[in-house]
């Protein structure tokens, strides 16, 4: 048990000096957690962390995952560590032209002018030209660690992955519509809570990815029994996320995030798919609380479902996430 503990703060101290690096976004955290089991009625700590393309030359590192020093909470049991490379990437999707005639890229949702986001030297009177109305991509190509918490189950998982900023909502009246019936509940609470510009859009763009990968079990004790043998497989997942604000206490917003996340063998044989672990789903929610640290607040949070290694449970958090 002690030898377990210890390299699993090993692995997260590797993390938090690697990452501390990184640029400052919500992307690169660490949660410090409280973690209620529905399904044992247990409550443990935990550590919850998120670093993502923190670059390292011509590759980019990136980790996430959940330990808990509980055994028996299980749920979110996947921790995995991965490099990738850029393939192809559609980021700057604005030319505007200056006064001396060159062009210059202005990052999506910003409009010339004198309103905010105007870039110094625009010609007020141009409307920006839109490379990529459908929002920006980026495919990339990726090599994967996964384990559980005890570091007894493990995959390495190659892979090519998209990921997908959806455009702003006054790109597209379509999108708008779609974002707006995403954001409705939240709205209704903004103005129920008094909110200002609570009858405005303000859910920012979801960003959706799709992976497809081959992975290759080093060692994974329940799939064995089951198969009697350990072959590669392939696999797919996809996850979206966003975030819109819900109510507000001393000028400072509570944000509402929401997480999905799935996993999903193709072609998975019969005793996989009878033991139902041909695949794998997790909803998360969290309140993120106001706060007067730029770094860092507390949160509440509810997941419900299981990740790849872990056990179907419904957990709620309680916690504070620092931001590196």
């Amino acid at each position: 048990m002690n030898r377990r503990i210890q390299s699993g703060l090993c692995a997260i101290g590797m993390l938090c000096a690697a990452a501390v690096t990184a640029e400052s976004t919500d992307k690169n955290t660490f949660k410090f957690v409280s973690l209620t089991s529905s399904e044992n009625q247990r409550t443990g700590i935990g550590v919850d962390f998120n670093v993502q393309d923190l670059e390292l030359g011509a590759v980019k590192f990136s980790a996430r995952g959940t330990y808990s020093f509980d055994d028996e909470i299980r749920a979110k049991d996947l921790m995995s560590f991965g490099m990738n490379v850029s393939l192809v990437t559609t980021g700057d999707c604005y030319d505007v032209p200056l006064d001396d005639g060159g062009p210059i890229a202005v990052e999506p949702g910003t409009m010339p002018g004198t309103v905010p986001g105007t870039v110094p030297g625009t010609v007020t009177d141009t409307p920006p030209r839109n490379k990529c109305p459908f929002g920006s991509w980026r495919l990339m190509s990726e090599l994967t660690y996964e384990t559980d918490q005890d570091f007894s189950n493990k995959n390495t998982v190659a892979g090519l992955t998209a990921a997908w900023e959806m455009p702003s909502a006054h790109e597209s009246y379509v999108f708008r519509q779609f974002y707006s019936l995403l954001d409705f509940v939240p709205s209704v609470i903004r103005a129920t809570t008094g909110r200002p510009g609570s009858d405005d859009l303000l859910l920012e763009e979801p960003i959706v990815s799709f992976t497809a990968g081959q992975v290759d079990p080093q060692q994974d004790t329940v799939r064995e029994q089951l198969l009697g043998k350990l072959d590669s497989y392939y696999r797919g997942a996809a996850e979206i996320s966003l975030t819109t604000p819900l109510a507000q206490f001393d000028g400072k917003d509570v944000i509402l995030a929401y997480d999905y996340r799935y996993f999903r063998e193709i072609d998975a044989e019969a005793a996989i798919e009878d033991a139902n672990l041909h695949r794998s789903r997790l909803s998360q929610f969290s309140l993120r609380m106001p706060s007067d640290n730029k770094r860092g607040y507390a949160f509440v949070g509810y997941s419900s479902g299981r990740l790849p290694f872990g056990v179907d449970d419904e957990i709620l958090q309680l916690g504070w996430s620092y931001q590196l």
